[in-house]
């Protein structure tokens, strides 16, 4: 095993080579950090003392505008009024200054969940970490956050320090989830989870803090709340028809994805509720290992039903760390050395798909390039999630149980 595990990280290492040098070169490149374009540029309409969704709508342009890069403001007024900061840079140094931050929080982000957040007697390996860390540097969906310059690494270390810093101070831990759910689509899954905990202190700090982003971009530029919100919500429901990652890339131009993401949401809520609840197993496990399957079915449900792009998939590295963790304890799941084969090699085949570059196979195959980049990925996040809750109730409901 130690064997075919060096093997695996010397050719994934191998790929990091071209994976990091894409990304730099990528970035430097004319058209490179596009997505982080639409935060730099709007921070030139509030630094002007404007609203940039009105903006936005109004077509109005700045001289300091990219061509072909985004400048849709996709997030809420809180990030927007964070990251105007990187507007004092002129665009070559901002996007460079952008790209060493997010290998950075790559890292920091890395960090936070192998070793900070609570996984009980599961301390992995350095050459099992270097696996981890490379599989997850490979994916594609990192490689394309950090090249397009998103802000996906930057919400994500937000929502891992609000979890950690919550039991210490839950003000704090308000502030930085509050800033985290400037992009919903990818906290949301956090602020279910103090949801679940009733850590209501933490969740009203949070939002407060959203709201008093929307203040802040009224007062620059003049307009009302109402209307800087107005604008926000005509712009986010815009987003939800673009192709992604999520439900409704599998059945475009119908409204059955509404349909079935409810009715999914309903079924895995009632499914946790009444397993949790069935003779209170919630307090025969232990909270940190319940905690972590939790975030992380979380994580995947958000994925699979909000709005979400390629890049948003580096939050895969919870379920990640969660296989790798649980498969040091045989007892957490209860899996035979079969089932725990087929775990693995389910993960692996799944990430796999994640790392071909679809921009290099769409060259030879044009039409697998939106494939590989929204109705494969979709398909795979399904699995993961039916995996994991299959996983979820052995872990609560251990199979040695079912012989009394």
């Amino acid at each position: 095993m130690r064997y075919w595990k060096t093997i695996l990280i010397i050719l994934l290492a191998v790929y990091a080579l071209p994976v990091l040098s894409y990304i730099v070169f990528g970035t430097l490149d004319s058209n490179g950090a596009k997505d982080f374009h639409q935060f730099w540029y709007a921070g030139h309409f509030i630094l002007r003392g404007q609203d940039p969704y009105q903006a936005f709508f109004a077509e109005e342009n700045l001289p300091v505008r990219q061509p072909g890069l985004e400048i849709t403001p996709s997030n809420s007024p809180l990030l927007l009024l964070v990251l105007s900061m990187f507007s004092i840079l002129a665009w070559p140094a901002a996007k460079i200054v952008w790209l060493l931050l997010n290998l950075f929080l790559a890292c920091l982000s890395f960090w936070l969940i192998v070793e900070k957040l609570p996984f009980p007697n599961a301390s992995l390996d350095r050459q099992t970490k270097i696996l981890l860390f490379l599989l997850y540097f490979d994916l594609s969906p990192t490689r394309i956050a950090i090249e397009n310059g998103q802000t996906t690494l930057l919400v994500l270390a937000l929502m891992l320090a609000a979890i950690l810093l919550a039991e210490r101070s839950w003000l704090l831990a308000g502030l930085f989830l509050g800033l985290a759910l400037s992009k919903y689509s990818v906290s949301l899954s956090v602020a279910l989870f103090f949801l679940f905990h009733r850590d209501f202190r933490v969740l009203v700090t949070a939002l407060l803090s959203q709201f008093l982003g929307f203040v802040g971009l009224s007062i620059i530029s003049g307009n009302s709340v109402s209307l800087v919100f107005a604008e926000y919500y005509y712009l986010f429901i815009s987003l939800m028809n673009q192709r992604g990652i999520h439900l409704s890339t599998l059945i475009p131009g119908t409204r059955l994805d509404v349909i079935i993401s409810v009715i999914m949401t309903l079924a895995l809520a009632l499914c946790i509720y009444f397993w949790l609840m069935r003779k209170r197993t919630y307090q025969l496990v232990d909270s940190r290992i319940l905690d972590f399957h939790l975030l992380t079915i979380f994580m995947l449900w958000s994925l699979v039903v909000a709005y979400h792009r390629l890049y948003d998939a580096l939050l895969l590295l919870l379920l990640m760390t969660l296989v790798f963790k649980a498969m040091i304890h045989a007892d957490i799941w209860g899996l035979s050395l079969r089932m725990r084969a087929v775990v693995a090699w389910g993960l692996g085949i799944g990430l796999a798909l994640l790392t071909i570059p679809a921009r290099i196979v769409g060259f030879f195959l044009p039409g697998m390039y939106g494939l590989l980049t929204n109705e494969i990925p979709a398909m795979i996040l399904l699995v993961f999630l039916s995996a994991l809750m299959f996983l979820f109730h052995r872990f609560l409901f251990p199979p040695v149980l079912y012989t009394s």
